[in-house]
């Protein structure tokens, strides 16, 4: 993704200005959120329930293929982290039902973390994330419930605590997501993955190869780093993760409490968010070439904090095109070995 120029940006923000003095509407909480609480003051300590909740994914199927403590903002003495599960029917029903698009939604992503009343744990909605990258397909609505049932019961039979089923980031009536004021970041998924290399003459798998070892170079602004590496043979495909600080601890700065108001007063409230992370690069064999491919960051931003508002995209503008330049970069380099 190319950094606005200086100019597009100064047009950005006076049709964002201009539309707020006009009172342009904000879409009320309804539909689906885009995270959901499992369990609130969950028993034990942060790494005591995170440590549960891994072992009883792999007891219950699934695989545990990262663990990552989320940065933190500066001061905050709360912590988060995130692991990503990987249930191999689940992701071949959807990636079948998208090939190009499914990936980013494949995996399943659990928070615990730490706030003023306790250690509680939430996941991404796959409600809320499916539909946008499976671009409303209803199809595959009840599959999506089933899933989240059994993830539900999974993390409730093992972090105990009080059992939730309250949402909290941006809520949905539909999937599709539309540019913000008519100019920004917004339209169909499919329409917003950008492609990083395609590379002829090697295998899907050494190309990945190569990727992961230029993820593993640290980024120089955002911290940006290699997580973890999902193998999808039956797909001629490989998800990989990225991510970082301070990129997760920023964006947790600038989406505070989001849509929910009871967390205003709260020490770092944004932590909550801290599952839009890491990042997905996937790398997949179309025809006789590799691509390498990832969602554009700005769109990838709105889909996890545009309860942020309006106001908190336009100030930090030029945050996701630079992100999107450092990880571009590392799989470049990655490529050039």
């Amino acid at each position: 993704m190319r950094i606005p120029g200086r100019e597009v940006i100064v047009v950005l923000a006076l049709a964002i200005i201009t539309a707020l003095a006009a009172g342009v509407a904000v879409a009320g909480e309804e539909g689906y959120g885009v995270y959901q609480y499992i369990v609130r003051d969950a028993s034990g300590t942060l790494d005591e329930i995170g440590s549960a909740i891994e072992a009883g994914a792999t007891t219950e199927g699934w695989k545990v293929v990262a663990a990552v403590d989320a940065g933190v903002p500066d001061d905050c003495p709360f912590g988060a982290r995130v692991i990503v599960l990987y249930d191999s029917l689940y992701a071949a029903q959807i990636i079948g039902a998208n090939p190009e698009t499914g990936p980013f939604a494949a995996l399943d992503r659990v928070t615990v973390f730490e706030d003023e009343n306790g250690t509680h744990v939430s996941v991404v909605n796959p409600h809320s994330i499916n539909r946008t990258i499976l671009m409303d397909d209803s199809a595959y609505e009840e599959m999506t419930g089933s899933h989240l049932a059994a993830l539900r019961k999974m993390i409730k039979s093992t972090a105990g605590g009080t059992p939730s089923t309250t949402e909290y980031g941006q809520f949905r009536e539909e999937g599709y997501i539309g540019k913000t004021m008519g100019v920004m970041a917004g339209g169909k998924f499919e329409d917003l993955l950008r492609e990083k290399a395609s590379v002829t003459g090697e295998s899907y798998k050494k190309v990945a190869g190569k990727v992961r070892e230029g993820l593993k170079e640290t980024s120089e602004e955002w911290g940006l780093e290699y997580a973890y590496q999902v193998d999808i043979p039956e797909f001629d495909m490989v998800i990989l993760g990225t991510t970082g600080t301070p990129m997760d601890s920023k964006s947790f700065e600038i989406v505070r409490h989001g849509s929910d108001k009871s967390r205003e007063d709260f020490n770092c409230p944004g932590i909550a968010y801290a599952a839009a992370y890491p990042l997905e690069v996937v790398v997949a064999k179309r025809d006789d070439e590799v691509k390498v491919y990832m969602t554009e960051v700005m769109y990838r931003m709105k889909m996890y904090f545009e309860d942020a508002g309006k106001w908190a995209f336009m100030k930090n503008m030029s945050m996701p095109g630079t992100i999107e330049e450092e990880v571009a970069e590392q799989i470049e380099n990655g490529l050039d070995e």
